[in-house]
């Protein structure tokens, strides 16, 4: 009989938990750590050719280069005077929009963007957390990536999104560490990109033809 009674009150809570979703629209978000990259010490005469540099000051400094092995654009950091390779950012050819280095404002934190292209529709970005310990200072993210303040506390998230049927991620600064959320995942959403940035509003489809808008708030997602 108590077993009963607590099964009846698990499914009556459990249906409350429901509708209170159902009712507010509210998707609570999966978050994950990620690692930082890992860096390599860049021996300078397999440098074949600078393609950009970026000087931060007169101890930093960031640049996209081709070696001596193949024609593949390359990204590297200069700090105190050592190089490190960080990987391969972009293909041969990419068109210069496609591709760069810009310095960014990210989870409160300086940062420099190393961008470009492996692919028709396959970006990525570098972050390299200038101020941070050399081995925990970079992170490779796929996907065009944009810089937002999701959540109006004055400090930019990164939000990237990939494939011809959009997916969107949200990464962000939580108690030192960097996490990030496959909102697709969390939400069981077929489409998710950001449509308005300004507004950070996110255009949903949970199926074809019928799409919603939400808006991230406090590591969840909010339709509007």
């Amino acid at each position: 009989m108590m077993k009963l009674k607590l099964l009846v009150i698990l499914l009556i809570l459990t249906s409350l938990l429901n509708g209170c979703n159902k009712e507010d629209n509210t998707y609570p978000l999966e978050f994950f750590e990620i690692s930082n990259t890992k860096l390599e010490n860049l021996q300078l005469n397999n440098v074949n050719k600078i393609i950009v540099e970026k000087i931060i000051n007169k101890r930093l400094s960031a640049f996209l280069f081709t070696d001596n092995e193949n024609s593949q654009i390359n990204g590297g950091i200069n700090l105190n005077d050592k190089s490190y390779y960080i990987g391969q950012v972009s293909m041969e050819n990419t068109p210069d929009h496609l591709m760069g280095i810009a310095e960014v404002q990210v989870f409160g934190k300086k940062a420099v963007k190393i961008y470009g292209i492996l692919g028709a529709n396959y970006a990525q970005a570098f972050y390299w957390f200038v101020e941070e310990k050399t081995e925990d200072s970079i992170i490779q993210i796929d996907g065009h990536t944009m810089e937002v303040d999701l959540d109006d506390d004055g400090k930019k998230e990164i939000v990237s999104t990939s494939g011809t049927i959009p997916e969107t991620k949200i990464y962000i600064l939580r108690e030192g560490k960097i996490y990030v959320s496959d909102i697709n995942k969390s939400i069981g959403a077929k489409s998710v990109f950001l449509q308005d940035e300004d507004k950070k509003l996110f255009q949903v489809y949970f199926e074809p033809n019928k799409s919603e808008q939400y808006v991230y708030y406090k590591y969840s997602f909010i339709k509007r």
